[in-house]
């Protein structure tokens, strides 16, 4: 790989990683409602599904998903269905924000799970890898895999770092939000609906 590839790599990633997606949007309603804490675990879920992807996209499991339409229907009414799921659990959740409270927040192998699964279960995703990383390798090198599961484990802890960095900021504004009840109401509806959005543009996705 040359430098210049890696550092277009970082360029074009960053940019990616910014926008925020379902994973960002998760961490972020976790930060807002029970603080940094579980928002990093939300962030932790979240990074090792963007790997199970990487990993699914270099070792050609993508490919499948591009060839078989039964598959990909399979797989991505599972990725819509869930995140109907979550977004439907935001309507109904009648929880305050844990700002000095005593309720107790979100188990961490809950908050895990559903990070993870929020990212393996897209399809889309394994696409997107599988059409993104090649543009920055040697196709013709005979280390090609190698290099693309390099970038796209590049790729998830830069994800990382900057879901962790939405974590730091949306616990620091939870504390303003808390004050107000009537915006937590609209925060939940308003997260319930994105990820709702999220699962319609996943269940009406095509295979590219």
């Amino acid at each position: 790989m040359e430098m210049t590839n890696i550092y277009l790599f970082i360029s074009v990633s960053f940019i990616l990683l910014i926008s925020p997606g379902p994973n960002t949007i998760y961490v972020v309603t976790k930060g807002m409602n029970e603080g940094r804490k579980s928002a990093f675990k939300a962030v932790m879920g979240a990074s090792a599904g963007d790997l199970v992807q990487v990993l699914a996209a270099s070792l050609g499991l993508a490919a499948l998903l591009q060839v078989s339409a039964l598959m990909f229907f399979i797989v991505k009414m599972f990725g819509a269905s869930y995140l109907f799921y979550v977004g439907i659990q935001c309507f109904l959740n009648k929880q305050r924000m844990l700002v000095n409270s005593s309720e107790k927040p979100t188990k961490g192998k809950k908050l895990f799970f559903t990070g993870f699964l929020t990212s393996a279960l897209n399809p889309k995703t394994t696409l997107f890898f599988v059409s993104f990383l090649p543009q920055f390798i040697d196709n013709q090198s005979v280390y090609a895999q190698q290099q693309m599961i390099l970038l796209g484990s590049s790729f998830v802890i830069m994800g990382f770092f900057v879901m962790s960095m939405y974590a730091v900021l949306a616990g620091k504004l939870r504390f303003w939000i808390g004050k107000n009840d009537r915006i937590q109401a609209y925060f939940n509806w308003v997260t319930g609906a994105v990820f709702i959005g999220f699962g319609l543009r996943v269940a009406f996705s095509e295979r590219k």
